[in-house]
């Protein structure tokens, strides 16, 4: 390893302004409508897509504990892709007590590069190595990183994934609704103290809509996000850097271009309905139904897209040999893959999909365990004894969901908003929804 690689990675060492100067930094801050990070102390292992902004994350970071007068020297930033060996990691924390002895904060980026990664950071965390050190570590969403525990050691795992939409209105929107979103959040699915909460936001609707239809169109990736709301536009390259994130990863596992474009055009085909891998495999010429699920499973992995299974009232779990569906999580993804496959774009009649998916990825990330109902009538999710519909549409009735008894039921509008108590039905606009919960 050699010392230059270190020092040029870290500049703010000789001037603490030049972390300013930061090509990350700059464009972060000058966005009209900045992203604001919240830094914890402790290890953390960064997961996530490519493209979402760790790196950008782990630079502000830097800035942050600059401006709270930590020593520039005792902050070291490493990119790990130039690193040929785990060793050299374990080199550049020793290197660094030999430089200064005391408290230090590293920022390992994109370790993932290195082979065998995780020996260097078990090896740390296990010796005496570790004393008086913070680390942060980042990487792209390769299998080997997501599935890595470190169980037993201080390392806490953040998922790092693109801006949900109550996040999005966070960053866009008004003060007044940043101000009446931060006030309290419901944490469990009960549709009396939603519908109460959720006509405070009424009048904030028209605001919410807007917001919602740009949501729609550029989802919570960084890139694409700034480039609609601050630029008005969308770039015809942004669709192919994002292609290409995925396509390099499925790269790095050996594992083939054509079969996942083959599945990713049938999961286009049949976006939020139930399908058997049987029936993909048979429909994209695949070899097997087995390798239909092996590629499901690592675009899950690789924070793609989720699987969803249906909910077993006997059993009290979901059937995972059943039909799923399956939902990308975040919708630019849709509008990617729909480009990039088909050269067209996003379709009005896929509208109400892309909102199904919305609704689906807001669920995960909140309850993690989600399902939906299959019966003679299907409901497109359960959760905690509740069954939620999605309908983009207006004019909606209490007739407009299935059949099924259930202790709680939500009807997702376009734009209706009413409470059936009696029917035990609460309808209220999708995009109100996913900000008060």
């Amino acid at each position: 390893m050699e010392i230059q690689q270190i020092v040029e990675q870290n500049p703010w060492w000789e001037d603490k302004e030049k972390i300013k100067e930061d090509e990350k930094v700059k464009e972060a801050l000058s966005k009209k409508h900045p992203l604001f990070f919240e830094f914890k102390e402790g290890n953390f292992l960064i997961v996530g897509p490519r493209q979402v902004g760790k790196t950008t994350f782990l630079k502000l970071a830097i800035k942050n504990l600059i401006e709270r007068r930590v020593d520039p020297k005792r902050l070291i930033y490493f990119s790990c892709e130039p690193l040929k060996d785990f060793n050299e990691i374990i080199e550049i924390v020793r290197f660094s007590d030999t430089l200064l002895p005391g408290k230090k904060y590293f920022f390992f980026d994109e370790i993932t590069f290195v082979k065998d990664w995780q020996k260097a950071i078990k090896y740390i965390l296990d010796s005496s190595l570790k004393k008086e050190k913070t680390f942060y570590i980042s990487g792209s969403s390769s299998l080997a990183l997501k599935k890595e525990t470190f169980p037993g050691r201080d390392l806490k795992r953040i998922d790092f994934l693109p801006l949900s939409f109550k996040k999005f209105c966070q960053v866009f929107g008004s003060k007044n609704l940043k101000k009446k979103i931060e006030e309290k959040e419901i944490k469990r699915i009960e549709i009396k103290k939603i519908f109460q909460r959720a006509k405070e936001f009424l009048f904030f609707f028209k605001e919410i809509s807007f917001l919602f239809e740009k949501y729609l169109k550029c989802g919570g990736f960084p890139r694409s996000m700034y480039e609609l709301m601050e630029e008005g536009k969308i770039r015809e390259e942004t669709y192919e850097i994002y292609w290409n994130w995925l396509i390099s990863d499925i790269a790095k596992i050996e594992r083939s271009e054509r079969i996942s474009r083959a599945i990713l055009m049938a999961l286009l085909k049949n976006y939020g309905t139930k399908f058997s891998l049987n029936s993909v495999a048979k429909e994209m010429e695949i070899g097997s139904h087995v390798t239909v699920r092996e590629y499901l499973e690592i675009l899950e992995e690789l924070f793609v897209l989720r699987n969803i299974f249906p909910f077993d009232f006997s059993k009290k779990t979901e059937v995972f040999r059943k039909m799923r569906k399956v939902y990308f999580i975040d919708p630019f993804l849709f509008s990617v893959f729909k480009k990039i496959l088909t050269k067209r774009s996003v379709e009005e009649k896929e509208i109400p999909l892309i909102v199904e998916g919305i609704v689906a990825e807001h669920l995960i990330r909140k309850f993690k365990n989600v399902f939906y109902l299959s019966f003679r009538k299907e409901v497109d999710f359960f959760i905690e004894s509740c069954g939620i519909e999605v309908k983009w549409q207006s004019k909606l009735t209490p007739k407009d969901f299935p059949k099924i008894d259930l202790k709680q039921k939500i009807l997702l509008s376009k734009s209706d908003f009413q409470f059936f108590e009696k029917e035990k039905i609460l309808i209220l606009p999708v995009s109100v929804f996913l900000i008060i919960i």
